[in-house]
């Protein structure tokens, strides 16, 4: 479950931006702001991002690179795959799948309700977070708005966001994190799609001879 809810968090601010990417330049309103992302993420059955996942850690110093693909539908159904690690819920349970040890860990799905998960996007972000643009960067031909996120929350476990936002068509195509632990995480968006119409049975865990299953919901 620890796995599932950081990539629920982060999958939440991948798709959140992705929907309304546009909190410091437009200078809406906070009720205007909240319905636009009502209307779009009302419009929304299911998306998949595929991205790379950079952390350079502050204490060793030392680096970390993967790439993995979150997919969601609402109900609160997620597949996160990655090289070594696949994580599946329906909404009602959770399989953990450990490529390396081949096993798979079941476990009732819990809804925290902290948790920033899409099925909770209609959220205030001018409450939650000071905004700012920071600069302006050239990509070849693209110009590339740099937004900065503080989170007015002093409890939560990082320390600010960092958002690449494309001037053209305001889709996001990266987000740098820096936590409390002083780690600094970069996601590179490599592909967003929407309305793909994923089947629920992709968001349910087939099973396997070859994999130990270890089945908490007892």
């Amino acid at each position: 479950m620890k796995h599932l809810l950081q990539y629920q968090k982060i999958f939440a601010l991948f798709l959140l931006i992705a929907l309304m990417p546009t909190i410091a330049l437009t200078g809406d309103n906070a009720d205007k702001l909240v319905k636009k992302i009502q209307k779009k993420y009302d419009s929304m059955k299911d998306v998949s991002i595929s991205f790379t996942q950079q952390t350079r850690f502050g204490v060793t110093k030392t680096e970390q690179t993967f790439s993995g693909k979150l997919s969601m539908k609402k109900g609160n159904k997620f597949l996160i795959e990655m090289e070594h690690q696949k994580i599946i819920t329906d909404g009602k349970s959770v399989w953990s799948i450990n490529k390396l040890n081949k096993q798979v860990v079941i476990d009732k799905y819990r809804d925290d309700p902290k948790s920033f998960s899409p099925d909770k996007i209609l959220i205030n972000i001018p409450q939650n977070y000071n905004a700012s643009l920071l600069s302006m960067e050239k990509n070849g031909d693209q110009e590339i708005n740099v937004l900065k996120l503080i989170p007015k929350d002093v409890k939560v476990n990082y320390r600010w966001l960092k958002v690449w936002v494309s001037a053209n068509d305001l889709l996001m195509n990266k987000i740098q994190i820096f936590d409390i632990s002083d780690n600094l995480t970069t996601y590179s968006v490599n592909d967003i799609k929407f309305n793909q119409d994923i089947p629920d049975s992709q968001f349910q865990y087939e099973g396997s001879p070859d994999i130990e299953v270890i089945d908490l919901r007892q």
